[in-house]
């Protein structure tokens, strides 16, 4: 699409009707701050998006002033453009009227659109969606800025998302993504309903969510942190650039930083390879032992001389023992000729009841008067048989020893014995060990006075400035407290990241875990069906991924190219854009400006604009390539920082792009000295461009009345 023309009729400082004809290429207008050049570009906003409020502030005072109480006339902004061989006339006006006491009256506020074919004919149509398909709205967002402050796109992180819907890949996607997505947790849940109708997998399967809820929430937390922690860490290196940016000899900081650097990766390395937790060597690597063996052979002479007395004790006793069996059976064979005695239950206990009673032995049939001879044996043979009928403890063997304890010790003795190699062997392990770390601590010292020596070059570097005493200690004074922050930070971030990893890895494994249920529980055409929706969700977010990383790759490379050709012959850097992954859907695009693998913090705002001016070219490249056809960039003032000389080369550069470009600028004019009129430079003669227009205030004016005030617009 290119704009043939801009007409811009009694809006504001506009008197009458003021006419832009615009060429394909590069179109400048050069205007003082005041004089009309930023009233042209609001204008053109009001074109396209209409004003919130009140019309009557944009009529023209002039014009106002000029006409009679009761007339009205025409306040318009219209737009000629062409597009595929076709024209598209855009208009938007209202009627003014001029009132009582010099007041305005709006009416008949109307947005038109007419199409014309390639035979002339003309057509109204609907102006809204006209303007839609010449100069659509999320490509006016990449095309018009007002400013340089405008510039950085970037600064609003839906301006990414924006991208990606109007030029990447990626976003054809999103709905294979989403669908996918579902799919998923669809499949997952008809297989966990599955799997849940056993009592006890509903039990695992609880605890395993609820503890994936928990990992998820830490993970969010986290996340938090590292990106709280980053910021951190750019905003202390920022402030440590700004220090650096005192510092006379640039280069001889660059070399000293760089050794700092890499002395400190040094420390590190040292430091990591460093192994003192002393205390899980003492118990888990058995250090404890390691003066065991002078007790170890204490042990043993007690264990053997115990062993060897309790031998001797035991043979004696089972000699002892020996000898009383062997008297007791003599005596028994001593025995075996005498008369064997009656059991006690003869007679039973009735009987020996009933002569008892009766003091009368009926066995002899002789009487056993109480207190005889007779009556008192049968009266002990009465006891002796209650007294064998009440039950006795079983009798134990006699032993000398109750417990083989000292078997025991025979035996630990033993287990013992077989360890003794590795123990004798842990004092070397410990020599080597404290001679290794301790090499490593002489290394770490010596490099520890390198790093000294190289931060006090450093300072004497930052000494030798030229800048002020007292803002230059202010800066010294902050700078090794910047450098501690700076050091703690990064730990802070990797510890985060270790942990992220170790929640990454602990809901890996949580997951597993559950489909080692469902593959146990749940029916296998359930679960091979979720295997391979996941297989098709995997491919979608993986190529969704790729053609988004593919997308900033191109836009990055077209920046540079863009960036190296604007600023060539002088010092650039690299722009790099930086995907930060906010939380599991929100993704951020940082843009830098790197000098080598260093992040340049300050650059000036002409660098800055450059880049950002960049970038959109890019942005308009990939418009023209994805969407096959080119639309006009407007900017208003984007390059006040840039001054003449660069703005010239910058001009005669982008000159030569195929891109429509309008250009409204401030500079190439100045004071004529004797005359006290404004004139264009004669180095805008030296300037390419395709048209030029000067739009200033036609003199004579009184710059304290309105009425007197006329943008007149001149082409150069």
């Amino acid at each position: 699409m290119i704009i043939k023309s801009i007409c811009v009729e009694n809006y504001m400082c506009y008197y009458g009707m003021n006419n832009f004809e615009f060429a394909s290429g590069l179109n400048v207008i050069l205007g003082e701050n005041g004089e009309g050049k930023t009233k042209f570009f609001e204008a053109l906003v009001w074109l396209f998006r209409g004003h919130d409020h009140s019309l009557e502030i944009v009529v023209s005072a002039k014009k106002l002033a000029e006409v009679e109480v009761g007339d009205d006339f025409p306040v318009s902004v219209s737009l000629v453009v062409e597009q595929y061989g076709e024209v598209r006339y855009l208009k938007r006006s209202f009627i003014a009227r001029k009132e009582e006491g010099g007041d305005c009256s709006v009416d008949n506020h109307s947005f038109e659109g007419i199409e014309e074919n390639r035979s002339g004919e003309r057509s109204k149509v609907d102006a809204d969606r006209l303007l839609q398909q010449v100069f659509p709205s999320e490509i006016r967002k990449y095309s018009m800025f007002k400013g340089e402050s405008e510039l950085n796109i970037f600064d609003n992180e839906d301006a990414l998302v924006n991208l990606i819907n109007l030029f990447a890949e990626a976003k054809h996607y999103d709905k294979y993504a989403t669908s996918g997505a579902s799919l998923t947790q669809a499949a997952d849940k008809a297989v966990a309903e599955a799997s849940k109708k056993s009592t006890e997998n509903k039990k695992k399967y609880d605890r395993l969510e609820h503890e994936i809820a928990h990992l998820k929430r830490e993970k969010g937390r986290q996340e938090t942190l590292l990106e709280t922690a980053q910021e951190d860490l750019g905003k202390l290196e920022a402030n440590l650039q700004k220090a650096e940016k005192f510092v006379n000899n640039a280069e001889a900081l660059e070399i000293i930083n760089e050794k700092i650097e890499n002395i400190k990766k040094e420390i590190r390395d040292e430091y990591g390879v460093i192994r003192e937790n002393y205390t899980t060597y003492l118990f888990d690597e058995n250090w404890l032992l390691c003066h065991y063996e002078p007790i170890f052979i204490e042990f043993e002479k007690k264990v053997t001389a115990l062993n060897k007395k309790r031998r001797e004790l035991q043979s004696e006793f089972d000699k002892e023992k020996g000898r009383q069996e062997g008297e007791k059976n003599a005596a028994l064979k001593l025995l075996g000729d005498e008369k064997l005695p009656l059991p006690n239950d003869i007679p039973n206990k009735n009987i020996m009841q009933e002569l008892i009673a009766d003091e009368h032995c009926k066995v002899c049939n002789r009487p056993a008067p109480k207190g005889s001879e007779a009556y008192n044996y049968m009266v002990e043979r009465l006891q002796a048989y209650l007294d064998s009928q009440v039950p006795k403890e079983k009798e134990q063997e006699e032993a000398l020893y109750e417990n083989d304890y000292t078997s025991e010790l025979v035996n630990m003795l033993n287990l013992h014995n077989n360890k003794l190699t590795d123990i004798r062997n842990i004092g070397n392990e410990i020599t080597e060990l404290f001679e290794f770390n301790s090499a490593r601590k002489s290394k770490v010292q010596e490099l520890q006075s390198h790093l000294e020596e190289a931060h006090e070059e450093r300072i004497k570097i930052l000494g030798s400035s030229t800048k002020g005493e007292e803002k230059l200690g202010n800066v010294l004074k902050n700078y090794n407290g910047w450098q501690s922050d700076k050091v703690r930070s990064r730990k802070t971030i990797v510890a985060y990241e270790s942990e992220l990893d170790r929640i990454a890895k602990e809901l890996e494994e949580k997951g597993k875990e559950k489909d080692r249920i469902d593959l146990e529980s749940a029916n296998s055409f359930l679960v091979k069906t979720r295997a391979i929706i996941r297989d098709i969700e995997k491919i979608f977010k993986d190529t969704k991924e790729e053609k988004f990383n593919l997308f900033i790759s191109h836009l990055e490379e077209q920046s540079n190219s863009f960036f190296e050709e604007i600023n060539k012959g002088a010092f650039t850097g690299k722009i790099r854009f930086t995907k930060r992954k906010l939380s599991e859907n929100r993704v951020k695009i940082d843009v830098d400006l790197y000098e080598g693998e260093r992040r340049f913090y300050e650059p000036n705002q002409s660098l800055l604009t450059s880049m950002y001016i960049s970038i959109l070219f890019a942005i308009s490249e990939l418009a023209k390539q994805s969407r096959e056809e080119a639309y006009p960039l407007i900017f208003d003032a984007p390059t006040s920082s840039f001054g003449e000389t660069k703005t010239k080369e910058f001009l005669n550069i982008i000159s030569n792009s195929e891109n429509q470009i309008i250009l409204l600028l401030k500079d190439f004019l100045s004071t004529d000295a004797t005359s006290d009129t404004i004139k264009i430079d004669n180095e805008f003669n030296k300037v390419q461009r395709s048209k030029a227009f000067w739009v200033r205030l036609k003199r004579p004016f009184d710059p304290n009345d309105l009425t007197t005030i006329n943008t007149e617009v001149i082409t150069v």
